[in-house]
Protein backbone atom coordinates (compact mmCIF):
# COMPACT_ATOMS: atom_id res chain seq x y z
CA UNK A 1 0.00 0.00 0.00
CA UNK A 2 1.65 3.39 -0.89
CA UNK A 3 1.50 6.54 1.17
CA UNK A 4 -0.89 8.22 -1.19
CA UNK A 5 -3.65 5.58 -0.96
CA UNK A 6 -2.64 5.29 2.95
CA UNK A 7 -3.25 9.33 3.23
CA UNK A 8 -6.54 9.20 1.06
CA UNK A 9 -7.80 6.49 2.87
CA UNK A 10 -7.34 8.77 6.69
CA UNK A 11 -8.50 11.99 5.12
CA UNK A 12 -11.33 10.27 4.01
CA UNK A 13 -11.73 8.94 7.15
CA UNK A 14 -11.02 12.00 8.73
CA UNK A 15 -13.85 14.01 7.01
CA UNK A 16 -16.69 11.18 7.67
CA UNK A 17 -16.01 11.73 11.64
CA UNK A 18 -15.89 15.66 11.05
CA UNK A 19 -19.07 15.76 9.06
CA UNK A 20 -20.55 13.62 12.13
CA UNK A 21 -19.10 15.91 14.46
CA UNK A 22 -20.76 18.87 12.69
CA UNK A 23 -23.56 17.18 12.12
CA UNK A 24 -24.15 15.94 16.03
CA UNK A 25 -23.33 20.03 17.32
CA UNK A 26 -26.15 21.09 14.46
CA UNK A 27 -28.45 18.71 16.02
CA UNK A 28 -27.56 19.20 19.74
CA UNK A 29 -28.58 23.37 19.04
CA UNK A 30 -31.75 22.59 17.02
CA UNK A 31 -32.92 20.09 20.09
CA UNK A 32 -31.81 23.28 22.82
CA UNK A 33 -33.47 25.76 20.57
CA UNK A 34 -36.79 23.63 20.39
CA UNK A 35 -36.64 22.58 23.52
CA UNK A 36 -36.25 26.31 24.77
CA UNK A 37 -38.98 27.25 22.31
CA UNK A 38 -41.32 24.87 23.87
CA UNK A 39 -40.97 25.63 27.08
CA UNK A 40 -41.69 29.29 26.57
CA UNK A 41 -45.01 28.17 24.72
CA UNK A 42 -45.88 26.18 28.36
CA UNK A 43 -45.66 29.43 30.20
CA UNK A 44 -47.39 31.48 27.72
CA UNK A 45 -50.23 28.73 27.67
CA UNK A 46 -50.68 28.56 31.45
CA UNK A 47 -50.24 32.35 31.71
CA UNK A 48 -53.09 32.64 29.02
CA UNK A 49 -54.64 30.25 31.32
CA UNK A 50 -54.33 32.10 34.34
CA UNK A 51 -55.55 35.37 32.57
CA UNK A 52 -58.37 33.66 31.63
CA UNK A 53 -59.20 32.06 34.98
CA UNK A 54 -59.15 36.12 36.10
CA UNK A 55 -61.50 37.29 33.54
CA UNK A 56 -64.02 34.50 34.30
CA UNK A 57 -63.72 35.16 37.71
CA UNK A 58 -64.43 38.90 36.98
CA UNK A 59 -67.32 38.31 35.17
CA UNK A 60 -68.68 35.59 37.19
CA UNK A 61 -68.92 32.95 34.44
CA UNK A 62 -66.22 30.17 35.63
CA UNK A 63 -67.23 27.01 36.61
CA UNK A 64 -68.19 27.36 40.71
CA UNK A 65 -66.05 25.26 42.91
CA UNK A 66 -69.52 23.40 43.90
CA UNK A 67 -70.44 22.13 40.52
CA UNK A 68 -66.66 20.13 40.19
CA UNK A 69 -67.30 18.41 43.07
CA UNK A 70 -68.93 14.79 42.48
CA UNK A 71 -71.54 14.41 45.58
CA UNK A 72 -73.39 17.62 46.04
CA UNK A 73 -72.43 19.29 49.90
CA UNK A 74 -75.26 19.26 53.14
CA UNK A 75 -74.92 22.90 52.74
CA UNK A 76 -76.37 23.10 49.36
CA UNK A 77 -79.25 19.98 48.98
CA UNK A 78 -80.07 18.71 45.21
CA UNK A 79 -82.55 20.34 43.78
CA UNK A 80 -86.46 19.19 43.96
CA UNK A 81 -88.46 18.33 40.98
CA UNK A 82 -90.81 21.51 41.87
CA UNK A 83 -87.88 23.95 41.44
CA UNK A 84 -86.13 22.78 38.51
CA UNK A 85 -86.29 25.71 36.01
CA UNK A 86 -86.91 28.35 38.38
CA UNK A 87 -84.82 31.14 38.97
CA UNK A 88 -85.06 32.54 42.84
CA UNK A 89 -83.72 35.81 41.56
CA UNK A 90 -86.17 36.26 38.57
CA UNK A 91 -89.58 37.69 39.93
CA UNK A 92 -92.64 35.96 38.10
CA UNK A 93 -94.06 38.69 35.36
CA UNK A 94 -97.15 40.37 36.63
CA UNK A 95 -100.18 40.46 34.11
CA UNK A 96 -100.63 44.75 34.25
Amino acid sequence: MSVEVATQVVTLVLAVLAIIWHQQRTSEKLRDEFSNAIDRLRDAVVSNGQRIAHIEGFLRIGMPAEATRSEPSPASPAPSSSSVGTDPTIEPATGT
